[in-house]
């Protein structure tokens, strides 16, 4: 999985699929969005840094779940985009993984974060500089609490595995 520069899934990677469509899904639509300024912190966001671990059916895990996490949000029909700039971002981090996870993660909160200050005065009446820091702030928020897990599993749990495994 790790050495894997392709696009496609393979049916072992079915399972990793599923888990992160739905964490991404369950964690925006079933748990509670954390308000901070015009924006919330999505607890879906969280995983994004694991995309470096997982590889790609996190990556199309995690866009799945937004998308399907927008179904459930009265929002305006321009939000359905949204998933299109996530799966941009999380590729980002995906190949970025190589030199690092955390430039990716940054590159991703600005894709986003730029999509969202253009999205959140068309869907609401908040302000596009309240927006632009809102959206900023709490992708940031969200995506570094993820690396830091990430780095936390990374440096804990792996050296374990591949120990295990030589």
């Amino acid at each position: 999985m790790a050495g894997e520069s392709t696009l496609r899934l393979k049916l072992e990677d079915f399972g990793t699929f599923v888990i992160f469509t739905a964490i991404y899904a369950a964690g925006t639509l079933g748990l509670p969005k954390i308000p901070l300024l015009a924006y919330q912190i999505k607890i879906g966001e969280m995983p994004s840094a694991f995309v470096a671990i997982f590889g790609m059916p996190a990556v199309f895990g995690l866009t799945l779940g937004q998308f399907i996490a927008n179904l459930g949000v009265e929002a305006s029909p321009i939000a359905s985009l949204s998933p299109l700039f996530s799966f941009i971002g999380l590729l980002i981090i995906y190949y970025a993984r190589k030199f690092s996870t955390l430039a990716g993660c940054i590159a991703y909160v600005i894709i986003t974060s730029l999509w969202l200050t253009f999205l959140l005065p068309i869907s609401s009446s908040i302000p596009m500089t309240e927006a632009g820091y809102s959206a900023f702030i709490d992708q940031f928020i969200a995506v570094i609490i993820g690396y830091c897990a990430y780095v936390l599993v990374s440096r804990t749990m792996l050296p374990k595995a591949q120990a295990a495994s030589n």
